[in-house]
C-alpha cells in the first residue's frame, strides 16, 4: 500500500508542475502590445503645455500574478503589469502616484513634480513582501529607464 500511495503522490506533484508550467507558458505568450523599441518614434509628441509620466514595470516572475491599479491623483490610469509600459500626459505641477497593496491594507505612494514639456519615468516593481501584494513605486532617471524599457510591451490604451 505504501508503494501505491507514493505513486499517486508523484503523479499529483507532476500534474501540479505541468499545470504551473502551462500557465507560465500561456502568460509568457500573451501579448498586450508591440515592443516599446519598435513604437518609440511613433508615440504622439508631447504638447509644450503639458508634461508626461511614463509608467513601467520590468518583467519578472517574482509577483508576476500581482497587477495592482496605478492611481494618479486618486484616479485610476492603468495597472502595474509585468513587462509593460504606458504613459499619461498631465498638466504641469505636483501629482501623487499611488499603488494600493493587494492582499493587505496599505499603499505605496510618491509625490512627483512635473514641469512643462518634461517627461518623468515612474517604475513599479514587486518588493520583498510580494507575497503580501506590496508594490514599490519610484521615480527613476532617464538613463535608468532607457536601460530597462526597450523590451517592454507598449500599451496604447492602459489597462483600466
Amino acid at each position: 500500500m505504501n508503494r501505491t500511495h507514493s505513486f499517486w503522490k508523484r503523479i499529483r506533484i507532476i500534474s501540479v508542475l505541468l499545470g504551473v508550467v502551462s500557465i507560465m507558458t500561456i502568460m509568457g505568450c500573451a501579448t498586450i502590445g508591440p515592443k516599446y523599441s519598435t513604437v518609440r518614434n511613433d508615440i504622439a509628441v508631447l504638447s509644450e503645455e503639458q508634461g508626461r509620466i511614463i509608467f513601467y514595470r520590468p518583467s519578472g516572475l517574482y509577483g508576476a500574478a500581482m497587477r495592482p491599479d496605478i492611481l494618479l491623483n486618486g484616479r485610476k490610469v492603468g495597472r502595474s503589469r509585468p513587462g509593460t509600459i504606458f504613459y499619461v500626459d498631465v498638466d504641469p505641477g505636483k501629482h501623487q502616484v499611488t499603488v494600493p497593496a493587494i492582499l493587505y491594507p496599505g499603499e505605496s505612494t510618491i509625490d512627483i513634480d512635473v514641469r512643462q514639456n518634461e517627461t518623468v519615468y515612474v517604475k513599479t516593481s514587486m518588493g520583498g513582501s510580494a507575497f503580501g501584494g506590496r508594490t514599490n513605486v519610484e521615480m527613476v532617471s532617464f538613463e535608468q529607464a532607457m536601460t530597462e524599457i526597450d523590451d517592454l510591451e507598449f500599451m496604447t490604451e492602459p489597462t483600466k
